[in-house]
């Protein structure tokens, strides 16, 4: 999320004036998301708790063809989805409409507070995801886990490097924003490689007893594999791996076979939990 000159004339001129408008749209918007929730079965539990993401998402794409919100972009307004940490402590899936941040999910976290938070970029709290140190010592305290390197899955390990037990003992792949890597790949690994190079050396690895678990439950000698090879991998490996994944992105031609990895983490996240490996 950034503040930005070319949209401070239009926010002040076009978007300030509907905010009105727009928070009505944006109240009728998450009514139905909660009742596509309420209607859900089984029904989801702790809702709205944990569903920053779900909402937003639900919110944004139904945004996105109203005529008000067509005819503002028209006018060189930007709407884009955002990932950011808040006040150092919470990760928050938002809305930037213009330089105005849009929190459609605000009582994601404490069900008392309002649903819906909107101000000016420049009075938000926030840091962009990207450091991995950052987001390791975050997540731990957000959603109390354990946070480990991913030294499990070699060719994965760029794309998702950490792992975390959760609070119930359930062992699972740590992913937050999907953009997170590709933006960090365009740019060469710059977070990825600095934590590589040190900070991931200081989180501690997960314990034998759950490595050997999980080893026995996605290895290749499992009949139902796991779709990504699961082996030890050192540091030094998923740095290989991420020159592997920078040689190829320099070819655009060649651009296919990194979303192939890409588009196979959300069912590895999937089946990762549908195996249910519990830290004993």
């Amino acid at each position: 999320m950034v503040w930005r000159e070319d949209q401070a004339a239009p926010t002040a001129s076009l978007l300030m004036p509907a905010m009105s408008a727009i928070v009505d749209l944006l109240g009728q918007l998450r009514r139905e998301c909660d009742g596509v929730v309420a209607g859900l079965t089984p029904p989801a539990t702790g809702y709205p708790i944990g569903f920053c993401a779900f909402i937003r998402d639900r919110v944004f794409d139904g945004l996105i063809p109203t005529p008000l919100i067509r005819g503002l972009m028209a006018q060189g307004l930007a709407l884009r989805k955002v990932f950011v940490i808040l006040k150092d402590r919470y990760f928050q899936n938002a809305i930037q409409f213009g330089n105005l941040y849009i929190d459609v999910a605000n009582d994601s976290v404490d069900p008392t507070k309002p649903w819906l938070e909107w101000m000016d970029v420049r009075e938000v709290p926030f840091a962009n995801v990207g450091d991995l140190s950052t987001i390791a010592r975050v997540a731990g305290d957000y959603h109390r886990c354990r946070v480990h390197p991913n030294t499990f899955f070699p060719l994965l390990a760029p794309v998702v490097p950490l792992l975390a037990v959760h609070d119930d003992g359930r062992l699972g792949l740590l992913h937050f924003q999907d953009g997170g890597f590709l933006k960090d790949l365009a740019l060469g690994f710059p977070h990825l490689r600095h934590w590589l190079a040190g900070p991931a050396r200081d989180l501690p690895p997960l314990p034998e007893a759950d490595a050997e678990r999980l080893r026995e439950a996605c290895g290749r000698e499992n009949n139902d594999a796991f779709a990504f090879e699961c082996r030890p991998c050192s540091f030094v490996d998923i740095a290989e791996h991420a020159d592997a994944f920078s040689a190829v992105f320099a070819d655009p031609s060649r651009h296919w076979a990194i979303m192939a990895v890409y588009n196979r983490v959300p069912a590895a996240l999937r089946d990762l939990r549908a195996r249910n490996i519990r830290s004993g």
